[in-house]
C-alpha cells in the first residue's frame, strides 16, 4: 500500500516537537509494516531517511517556511469556508494523491484537501488550543466542515487521548476514533553521558537539572506557574538546581525576556535554549516538569515517563490519561499553592529513574499504535 502523510510543520530528521515526532513515528510505523511512505510537508527540505520519502512542496515558495501561523495570515485565520477551500486547492495542486491508497492528515485546516482519497485524519488541536489560535468563528466552521467530510467522503478522525475523542464527538456529532501516539524508546537513547551534556551546556555538575521541555507559550504551556512555584522554595533548595527551559521560538521572545527577568529577581539559574536532541535534554535531567493547561496529547509526557524520569505534570485530562498506571509522576492542581506543596515534598527526595510495567509500555507500543492506524484503513471495506 502507498501511504502519503501532510504535515502542516517542517520536518526535520532532528525535529523535537512533539506532532513533528508523531508524523516520524507514525511514517516509521507504516513503513516497518511493509508499506510505501512519503511525508508531505508546506515547506523545507527534502530528504529521505530510514527508506521515507520526506518532500516538501514549496507551497508558497523556496524561502517560505510555513507553518500554521503562516496559514492564518495567508487565509484570513480561517474564518470562511472559502479559506479551508483555498488552501485545500493549492495543496491538491501540488501533491499527486491519485498515486496513494490512503492520506493521512495531520491538521484540521487540510480538511477539504484530497477528498477523493480515502483518509484519517489525527487531530492535534483541542478546542481550546484551537479557538486560541483561530478564534471561535473558524472553530464553529471547521466542525461543519468535519461533519460534512465525515458523512460525504471515506474520512475517519482519530484524537489521541479518549478525553477529546469523546468531546470531539459531542461537539460533530460524528464517531472519533481513539489511538493513543506510541513511543520509540530507542529514539531517546543518547550516546552522550550526562557529564558531557552539562560540560557541552555549562551547567555546574554539582546540580541537578529541571527540564521543562516545551515551547514558552504563556497561555497554554504556562512555564511562569512553575517558575512562580519554583520561587517560593527556599534559597537553600534553589541554589541545588538548574532550570533549563526549550522551545524558544522568536514569537515568545518578549515573554523569553519575561522569564529571565523573573527568575533574575527570584534567584532561579535557568538556560532558554534547545537541544540537538531531545535525548540529550532527557539524559541529563533529573526532573522533568509539564505545567500546561491544555494538550491534546502530550508527547513529553510521554516520553519522560517512558523513561521513568521523575515526572511532575499538570493533572490535566490527557496528562491522566498517560500517567494511568506509570510510576514516578506527580500531578498537581492548576495553580501555584498546589504546585509549591507538591515541590516542598519532592525537591529533597532522590531522584531515580524507574522501569514501567510492561502493562503500561504495551499500552504505548509502537505495533499497536501502527496496527489501529491500519485498522482504519480496512475499515467499511
Amino acid at each position: 500500500m502507498k501511504i502519503a502523510i501532510l504535515s502542516p510543520w517542517t520536518v526535520r530528521s532532528n525535529s523535537v516537537g512533539g506532532t513533528e515526532r508523531f508524523v516520524i513515528d507514525l511514517a516509521e510505523s507504516f513503513n516497518n509494516s511493509g508499506h510505501e511512505v512519503d511525508v508531505y510537508m508546506l515547506s523545507g527540505n527534502n530528504y529521505c531517511k530510514n527508506n521515507i520519502n520526506y518532500i516538501s512542496i514549496n507551497l508558497f515558495g523556496e524561502n517560505r517556511i510555513v507553518d500554521e501561523y503562516f496559514l492564518k495570515q495567508e487565509f484570513n485565520e480561517f474564518n470562511s469556508y472559502e479559506s479551508f477551500k483555498d488552501l485545500a486547492l493549492r495543496i491538491d495542486k501540488s501533491i499527486p494523491f491519485e498515486k496513494y491508497d490512503l492520506v493521512h492528515l495531520n491538521s484540521q485546516l487540510f480538511l477539504e484537501a484530497g477528498k477523493n482519497n480515502k483518509r484519517i485524519f489525527t487531530i492535534h488541536t483541542n478546542p481550546f488550543e484551537y479557538k486560541l489560535d483561530w478564534g471561535e468563528k473558524s472553530f464553529s466552521i471547521m466542525l461543519d466542515i468535519m461533519k460534512d467530510n465525515y458523512i460525504s467522503t471515506d474520512t475517519h478522525f482519530v484524537a489521541p487521548s479518549m478525553y477529546y475523542a469523546n468531546i470531539y464527538h459531542e461537539l460533530a456529532g460524528i464517531n472519533i476514533d481513539f489511538i493513543p501516539h506510541a513511543i520509540d524508546i530507542e529514539r531517546l537513547n543518547s550516546l552522550k553521558s550526562k557529564e558531557s551534556i552539562y560540560r557541552e551546556m555549562g551547567i555546574d555538575l554539582d546540580k541537578k537539572l529541571i527540564l521543562l521541555p516545551s515551547r514558552l507559550e504563556p497561555i497554554q504551556k504556562q512555564p511562569m506557574l512553575f517558575l512562580k512555584s519554583f520561587a517560593l522554595q527556599s534559597d537553600g533548595v534553589k541554589n541545588k538546581f538548574k532550570i533549563i527551559c526549550t522551545g524558544a521560538d522568536k514569537q515568545y521572545e518578549k515573554f523569553k525576556n519575561e522569564i529571565i527577568d523573573f527568575c533574575s529577581i527570584n534567584n532561579i539559574d535557568i538556560s532558554i535554549c534547545r537541544f540537538d536532541q531531545m535525548a540529550d535534554g532527557y539524559k541529563a535531567c533529573d526532573i522533568v516538569v509539564l505545567p500546561s493547561k491544555s494538550e491534546s496529547f502530550g508527547y513529553s509526557a510521554l516520553e519522560a515517563i517512558s523513561l521513568g524520569i521523575v515526572t511532575i505534570i499538570n493533572n490535566i485530562p490527557t496528562y491522566m490519561e498517560i500517567a494511568e498506571g506509570a510510576k514516578n509522576c506527580y500531578s498537581f492542581d492548576n495553580n501555584v499553592e498546589s504546585l509549591d506543596y507538591l515541590l516542598r515534598n519532592i525537591l529533597g527526595n532522590s531522584f531515580d529513574r524507574v522501569i514501567q510495567e510492561k502493562k503500561w509500555k504495551d499500552r504505548y507500543s509502537m505495533k499497536l499504535f501502527c496496527r489501529k492506524y491500519l485498522d482504519l484503513y480496512d475499515k467499511n471495506g
